[in-house]
């Protein structure tokens, strides 16, 4: 699995955790996960901005993702970004074909 395929797979894990903990915290459904989702959630979200900080200074990701990874949208916007990324990439191998 590339680089980019497992950062890819950590922002949909990032997303996932993130989402559980609007859901947990929305409907006061329990501070204890509440407050063990919002840990996982933070301590993913600086390793996620770090990966992905990784990933381009090594020239595999676009800057721009870094900035949607470090925007309040957090795992939103690195995950719509890697989708944008992996779709660019199916058209231009179609196009090539």
């Amino acid at each position: 699995m590339s680089y980019f395929q497992r950062v890819r797979m950590y922002s949909l894990a990032e997303l996932t955790v993130f989402a559980a903990l609007l859901v947990v915290w929305l409907g006061s459904l329990s501070e204890r996960w509440e407050a063990i989702l919002g840990w996982t959630h933070g301590i993913g979200w600086i390793g996620l901005c770090l990966a992905v900080a990784h990933g381009c200074r090594r020239g595999l990701f676009p800057w721009w993702l870094l900035g949607a990874t470090v925007s309040p949208l957090g795992p939103v916007g690195s995950t719509i970004g890697f989708e944008l990324l992996a779709r660019s990439a199916q058209r231009r191998s179609l196009d090539a074909s």
